[in-house]
């Protein structure tokens, strides 16, 4: 930790309340200081293997832990929580991940049962970080590609509706290739279920088709989508938003926009789904004449200066004829400016205040990651100018925040201190070029920026280029590190910005995203390091009292062979405490915990587990474009490839046509009456297992379109009444309140759920439990509940036995890279990997080098191979190099 530089020189010798005043400010900034040493935050970085995926493919992940002040790896968090979210905010899937020296490894398989074609959110963080508030999480997205969805069958040159003209031009195809020839189709153009535009056309010889028109009074053009049809195809399409109104803000410099003096003012312009856009304008006075003009750098960031007078207003006007008011600019206040000299060396800070009055001595401070490398007491006087080297802070976000006399804080600046001091790596092949299926050997080399060698951890993903597309600028363990964990919102392209320290681009940044405020308080906070895995109850007898020095009981499953066994007893409150548990390797744990009495009996014993509440998922921010995925052209050229070659092997008859078969999920146990236990839907375990804690009535109100939510509520669904039936009993009969009962099961004791809606399935239920009226107009919906118990709607636990899922902590499995005796060497499928290769655990020695090899696929494109690590001791590093495939060379 460097040494905080002290202001002595600005300073003036103060006697009694002023001296007083200073002190306890002092004392307050080392308290601090302390806190953020000992009890600071917790930073996660997780490298995945590539930004897309497809159906069905494995997410290889690894991690790395810091801690927040120094940012040195932290071993004191043992577990990782991984969430994956999509774009309406619905966790689709959790998991954790078991940590040793701040590092952990995991994977998961995107399968296509919980995860759709779409676009996600990655969300990680450990137990200590919920102290410092869900916005400080680990966030990032990635796309899953489904090449047999029927979307994929166009491909769509340019799609837009600006300004009430709608333009298409798009290319359709009857099969996976060849295109649809001089065919009829329709196009339309719907808003929800309105049809907006409709029209017949028939293709042209390239298949192709082409509408370029104007529509009249489509002022809200929210939730449009377009439909293309014929007998080959259904296809549906979400419609870019693209005529949308801009949101442009504007923000003073410090925080601060008072009169009579000239100020920075940052701003950023941004489309609805929440991406830079560039922006150029004017800024004019309340008489409309211009004082200036201004225009974006990059990502719709810039700056602009001015000096605003008393009782003026201003409004920005972009060149498309928006207009935005900016903040008013205040009478009374202070302003702080903080930025770089010409040559880069040192730092200049100025304070100016318009009120001669109000200079009773101020306080300032200058922080990177929460610790104060700057503090003191500035003169009484209305300018001040400070000048300190740049190596006052360490490379981060510092923040320098002005207090006034008692101590609030009432300017802030944010300011990006960059001193090029990030790793330094290199990667050294044997070959120049190599060819398909041959053998690559690589050596990484680390260094510091001293040129010393480096032992430390990294992680490798060598991808196909010609198949996943990769931002070069895209976040990486550098640029999150020392940025963007510190920034507030999504920074777009970070990497850009590590690259471009001084640029303006990058003050705008700071201007307009500032920093995260780490509040550390007077106390560690209210969650702490979480060391292990562990599962806490409590034991209570007939009389619902505790149950101490009870016998309890855990047998456990980890996957299909992994079994294992925890004993204890409880304390004198009756509640157990089961730890030491051994590494699990699937993320498919589940355990049965069981407690006797003193008589060895379950009789009257009662069991309950203490469960883990996680953080809720925030409603997601409009990040996403609708239509990013059906633009994506690595993502095209990989299903065509995928396509061309599927064919090919139909050709050569290596290759059977897919059979689907359709046949219903079975519910095991279920006491479905139709005969072949069909029901128009089915809820299984597995999908029940995703939110194992919820009840009955939150669970069949996600899953079931228009199923009451609450109390209070008609229980139907439109106008047919909803029947619920347990284990074959139907509730009616006992004469109980369906709300009551559903919110008194949860998830994680049922074993499926089928829902019977159409007279195909509801018949046999309305002749058993309707007294033989069958309702063909709107007939009864009938929800059979299979539970783990099958004794129907009464005692759905067990005496003395608890049945568990916990999210248990897994260590990931090794990726596996195929290995070739020579390029000649057939396989049964062409190896078309995106990975090419994954490795989280290569391990620089004293020497700063590491050694590793892989095999090339048959691909015919570049790969590119990205390196992300970290010496363990505060500093990252990443690589991002091509590797050149000459698929012609022998």
């Amino acid at each position: 930790m460097k040494q905080y530089f002290l202001l002595s020189f600005c300073f003036c010798l103060v006697l009694g309340e002023v001296q007083a005043q200073f002190d306890r400010f002092q004392h307050e900034m080392e308290t601090r200081d302390s806190m953020a040493t000992f009890h600071g935050r917790e930073k996660i970085f997780i490298h995945f293997d590539k930004p897309q995926y497809q159906i069905n493919d494995t997410m290889w992940l690894k991690g790395y832990i810091v801690s927040g002040n120094m940012n040195m790896v932290n071993d004191s968090s043992r577990i990782a929580y991984i969430e994956f979210i999509d774009v309406n905010g619905q966790l689709v899937k959790p998991i954790s991940a078991t940590c040793d020296l701040g590092l952990f490894y995991s994977n998961i398989t995107l399968g296509d049962q919980l995860f759709p074609q779409g676009d996600y959110i990655l969300r990680a963080y450990t137990e200590r970080m919920r102290s410092f508030g869900d916005s400080l999480f680990f966030q990032t997205s990635f796309k899953i590609i489904n090449p047999k969805a029927e979307m994929w069958k166009a491909t769509l040159n340019e799609l837009s509706f600006i300004d009430d003209r709608l333009f298409i031009a798009a290319g359709l195809r009857a099969n996976e290739q060849a295109p649809l020839l001089n065919s009829r189709v329709t196009v339309a153009l719907k808003s929800k279920n309105k049809t907006v535009f409709r029209k017949r056309m028939i293709t042209d010889a390239g298949g192709n088709i082409y509408i370029d028109t104007l529509l009249k009074n489509q002022s809200d053009k929210k939730n449009f989508h377009i439909e293309i049809t014929n007998k080959d195809l259904d296809l549906k399409i979400p419609l870019p938003d693209n005529n949308q109104p801009i949101d442009l803000q504007f923000l003073p410099e410090g925080g601060s926009f008072i009169v009579g003096y000239q100020q920075r003012l940052g701003f950023k312009a941004l489309n609805i789904y929440g991406k830079g856009v560039d922006v150029k304008g004017v800024i004019k006075d309340s008489k409309g004449n211009i004082l200036t003009s201004f225009e974006s750098v990059y990502k719709g960031m810039g700056i602009v200066e001015m000096t605003p007078l008393p009782g003026e207003t201003y409004t920005a006007s972009l060149d498309n004829g928006s207009n935005y008011k900016i903040l008013p600019a205040a009478a009374r206040g202070w302003a702080l400016q903080v930025g770089y000299t010409g040559q880069g060396d040192s730092i200049v800070i100025k304070v100016d205040t318009n009120d001669p009055a109000d200079t009773a001595g101020c306080f300032i401070t200058g922080e990177t990651r929460g610790y104060n490398f700057l503090k003191g007491r500035l003169r009484k006087k209305q300018h001040h100018e400070l000048r300190l080297p740049a190596s006052t802070f360490p490379s981060g976000v510092a923040r320098v925040t002005l207090y006034n006399a008692n101590g609030v804080p009432v300017n802030e600046r944010a300011l990006w201190v960059w001193h090029d001091d990030d790793l330094k790596l290199q990667l050294t092949t044997a070959k120049n070029v190599y060819s398909n299926k041959d053998s690559v050997a690589l050596t990484l080399t680390v260094k510091n920026d001293a040129g010393e060698p480096v032992l430390g951890s990294f992680s490798l993903a060598v991808l196909d280029t010609s198949q996943v597309s990769f931002n070069m600028n895209a976040e990486n363990i550098v640029s999150y590190m020392a940025l963007s964990a510190d920034l507030k919102g999504s920074v777009e392209t970070p990497y850009y910005f590590i690259k471009n320290p001084r640029s303006k681009a990058t003050d705008a940044l700071m201007l307009t995203q500032g920093w995260v405020k780490y509040d550390f308080g007077n106390t560690p906070g209210k969650y702490g390091y979480e060391k292990e895995f562990a599962i806490r109850g409590k034991v209570t007898n007939i009389l619902n009292k505790p149950s101490d020095n009870t016998n309890v009981t855990l047998f456990g499953r980890d996957g299909r062979n992994g079994i294992f066994f925890k004993d204890t007893l409880t304390d004198n409150e009756g509640q157990f405490y089961l730890r030491n548990f051994p590494l699990f390797v699937t993320d498919s744990v589940s355990t049965l915990i069981k407690a006797v009495n003193k008589r060895d009996k379950s009789f009257g014993v009662g069991v309950e587990v203490f469960n883990k509440e996680y953080p809720g998922i925030p409603v997601p921010e409009a990040i996403f474009d609708p239509g990013s995925i059906l633009f994506d052209t690595a993502a095209k050229r990989a299903i065509d490839r995928r396509s061309a070659v599927m064919e090919q092997l139909r050709r050569d008859g290596r290759y059977l046509e897919e059979v689907i078969v359709t046949a219903k999920a079975r519910i095991p146990g279920s006491k479905n009456l139709n005969e072949d236990g069909g029901s128009d839907q089915t809820i299984t375990q597995s999908v029940l297992e995703q939110t194992p804690k919820d009840d009955l009535l939150t669970v069949l109100s996600k899953q079931i379109p228009g199923f009451p939510r609450m109390r209070g509520m008609p229980f139907t669904i439109g106008r047919s009444r909803i029947e619920i039936v347990i284990d074959g009993m139907d509730l009616k009969f006992f004469e109980m309140n369906p709300i009551d009962v559903l919110q008194y099961y949860s998830a994680e004791d049922v074993k499926g759920i089928e829902v019977m809606r159409s007279p195909r399935y509801s018949m046999q239920y309305q002749v058993r439990f309707n007294e033989g009226k069958v309702d063909f107009m709107d007939p009864p919906i009938y929800v059979e509940i299979t539970t783990h118990g099958g004794v129907g709607p009464f005692l759905k636990k067990m005496p003395g036995m608890y049945l568990l899922k916990p999210d248990a902590p897994f260590v990931g499995r090794r990726f596996y890279s195929p290995r070739y005796t020579s390029p000649d060497q057939e396989t049964i499928f062409p190896d078309l990997r995106q990975t090419i290769y994954w490795n989280s655990d290569i391990i620089t020695h004293k020497n700063g080098e590491a050694k590793l090899s892989f095999y090339t696929s048959e691909s015919k494109g570049s790969y590119l191979i990205i390196v992300q690590g970290t010496d363990l001791k505060g500093s990252f590093g990443t690589l991002i190099a091509p590797l050149k495939i000459d698929a012609e060379r022998e």
